[in-house]
């Protein structure tokens, strides 16, 4: 008799609502971060192709690729055409995916078009086939896009996102989240745990699935970090914000910081550091009152952005302690990009990113570099003159053309 009562329902794909400042904010990051990214190849490599052009642009480009390993070439078609079948799928999912209820079964309507559609196929179940639906809830790593329904009808197992389907017109979420709720969404546990849980046995399948008279159960699987919100927590948020401050100071001093190592980087010194950070952020966080699982998360990313951080803050350290300044020293161009010093004591340096412009000097010309040896024991050298030189190197090359 329930059954008799069900109107038939078409569920959608979900689709996230966002504001025009939401989308503003975005575009303008985006903006930012590639304006970012051209300014530090700029300020390391110089501008090769002088006053920019179309021909000068896609000369470069064929010549780039003409020098790129075929394998590297495959790769990056590769990535290209992932790229496309993605967004391409996310349209024909939003157009064509369905969910079809009525008071006989469900249906899936895959929206592969049919020479694709044995990659993922239509499918069906009638109400009476079904033993029970299951609310599966992730074991480790929580988020509710990861919450799925499994369909039990004996032999025949199906699986579904929870919360991928909508009942209104268009698709779209009802509820929409802060900024700081999406930022730390995949850290609260129990509580969003909980909450989610409710969210699915208030969806329109599940809804109508207990109206059917199917039996609807729950996963029971223990969450992590029970009852903890991170942003909530104080010593937590500060070692959010320690991991982004050390990130952002990282790339821009490194962008911003003409000196560079004369000699190899003391990676096993960054890589030692950062272990240390990792065992102080765990005892710290621990110590605290933040979860393991968290703590250990949260301790990582704090340990690779302190070792990230010391490749600058090295070199800046080293030239606060240096009480003799810059100083000029001749070097030998003993191979291409190989310059040895006239001074026995002074290191040999290495030049491999810019071999096209040492390549108009002769083996065994002088060139003159400044270079410092701070309190930390090492030498760096200052590129500015050479990056003013490169530029205008590269500059009368394209003029000459």
């Amino acid at each position: 008799m329930a059954q008799a009562r069900l109107q038939p329902l078409v569920l959608k794909p979900r689709q996230a609502r966002s504001s025009p400042q939401e989308r503003w904010v975005a575009a303008l990051f985006a903006v930012a971060l590639f304006s970012a990214f051209v300014w530090v190849a700029y300020t390391l490599l110089g501008n090769p192709f002088g006053n920019w052009d179309w021909d000068s642009f896609a000369k470069a480009f064929r010549a780039f690729l003409k020098q790129l390993p075929m394998q590297r070439q495959i790769e990056g078609v590769l990535l290209v055409v992932a790229s496309a079948a993605h967004v391409w799928y996310l349209r024909r999912t939003s157009k064509h995916e369905r969910l079809h209820l009525d008071q006989v079964g469900i249906r899936y309507a895959s929206p592969l078009p049919g020479s694709l559609r044995v990659l993922r196929p239509d499918w069906s179940l009638q109400w009476s086939q079904l033993r029970g639906i299951r609310i599966v809830m992730p074991k480790a790593m929580f988020h509710p896009n990861l919450v799925t329904l499994e369909f039990d009808a004996g032999p025949v197992k199906r699986k579904l996102q929870a919360l991928h389907w909508s009942g209104d017109a268009e698709g779209k979420t009802v509820e929409a989240e802060t900024w700081r709720e999406r930022f730390f969404l995949g850290f609260r546990a129990a509580r969003e745990r909980d909450g989610t849980l409710r969210k699915v046995e208030q969806s329109p399948l599940v809804r109508y699935a207990r109206e059917a008279g199917v039996k609807i159960t729950t996963g029971d699987v223990p969450g992590i970090g029970s009852g903890f919100a991170l942003e909530k927590h104080r010593h937590a948020l500060v070692a959010t914000v320690l991991v982004l401050s050390l990130l952002c100071y990282a790339i821009v001093d490194f962008a911003m910081n003409e000196e560079v190592y004369a000699v190899d980087p003391p990676l096993a010194l960054f890589g030692v550091a950062g272990a240390i950070t990792v065992l102080a952020s765990m005892l710290w966080l621990v110590s605290a009152g933040v979860p393991r699982a968290e703590s250990l998360g949260l301790s990582l990313l704090l340990g690779a952005a302190a070792g990230a951080a010391l490749y600058p803050g090295l070199l800046r350290v080293n030239e606060a302690t240096d009480d003799e300044g810059l100083r000029a020293y001749d070097y030998r161009l003993t191979e291409y990009v190989v310059f040895s010093p006239m001074d026995p004591n002074l290191p040999v340096m290495t030049f491999p990113g810019v071999a096209d412009y040492w390549r108009q000097f002769k083996i065994g010309t002088i060139h003159r570099f400044e270079l410092r040896k701070g309190g930390l024991g090492f030498y760096q050298v200052n590129m500015q003159p050479v990056h003013v030189k490169m530029r205008e190197y590269f500059a009368g090359r394209k003029q000459g053309r």
